[in-house]
């Protein structure tokens, strides 16, 4: 496990799945954390678990305000003095066929899982170019791809990946490592139960989850999270599932394409009836 001793992590979607994990990962390996989620019951117990106001504290924080954002990194600067890695996790999912969707659906996925992400990395920004510190925003293999009936969920990852790409050019010059993270299907992280959903989604809050072949742990997630802020590789693609699936996309598309198109009659009859 690396090092992290009295470094300082801030965490936003800590309050669970790979949030969590990502802090007690963090924590075992003698950092100190800031984490943010808008669940302040959660976060506070978290916070209590992992060694009280030494080792953790819990800044309730809803990531599509700015104003909260600057005030989470501001209160990590007061209380601990410095930054020196910024866990961009928070996020949700709209969930359902295109032509389902509405108003206002597409727009708050981009508040929470991109708008977000840079508010917090624009706030933290001046301390990160202190410590030579990095950012890892935590994407998706969806956003390498897009998955029908997650097209917006799809997109809003796909602009986080350009987005991180272009900030990892802008930032070497200061030190700054910016690190792309896509996970795959992921153990213990709900996202239905945040999320919208409407018809023809495949997440659920009622049905037991399915377990695609290559699902990961949060546990897994939140090692390959600490190995990346030690490495800053570029981007991290994780599974050997969502590796396969990343580099058939770039080699055969048309053979991803056709995939995709065959469960859309399965689709098309579950939205006919909901």
């Amino acid at each position: 496990m690396p090092n992290f001793s009295e470094q300082v992590i801030v965490i936003t979607g800590a309050s669970t799945g790979i949030g969590r994990a990502t802090a007690i990962a963090f924590v075992q390996a003698g950092a100190r954390v800031v984490l943010a989620a808008r669940s302040a019951d959660a976060l506070a117990q978290l916070a209590a678990d992992l060694g009280g106001p030494d080792r953790a504290l819990a800044i309730p924080t809803d990531v599509v305000d700015p104003a909260q954002c600057q005030r989470l990194i501001a209160g990590a600067i007061d209380h601990f003095g410095r930054i020196d890695v910024l866990v961009n996790n928070a996020g949700m999912v709209v969930s359902g066929l295109f032509e389902n969707l509405q108003p206002g659906d597409i727009e708050r996925q981009f508040a929470v899982n991109l708008f977000g992400a840079a508010y917090c990395a624009r706030a933290a920004l001046p301390h990160l170019k202190a410590s030579r510190g990095v950012i890892i925003n935590v994407s998706s293999v969806a956003g390498l791809i897009g998955t029908p009936t997650a097209s917006a969920y799809s997109a809003s990852k796909a602009a986080m990946n350009a987005w991180s790409r272009a900030l990892w050019v802008e930032l070497r010059p200061y030190g700054v490592g910016v690190v792309t993270l896509c996970p795959y299907f992921t153990s213990g992280v709900k996202l239905a139960e945040k999320g919208i959903l409407r018809g023809g989604s495949l997440h659920s809050t009622k049905e037991k989850p399915r377990r695609a072949p290559g699902t990961q742990t949060t546990e897994q997630v939140a090692q390959a999270i600490l190995r990346a802020a030690r490495r800053r590789p570029r981007i991290v693609v994780l599974s050997p599932a969502g590796k396969f699936i990343w580099w058939l996309d770039r080699l055969f598309p048309w053979l991803t394409d056709w995939v995709m198109a065959r469960g859309l009659p399965k689709l098309a009859g579950k939205n006919q009836r909901e």
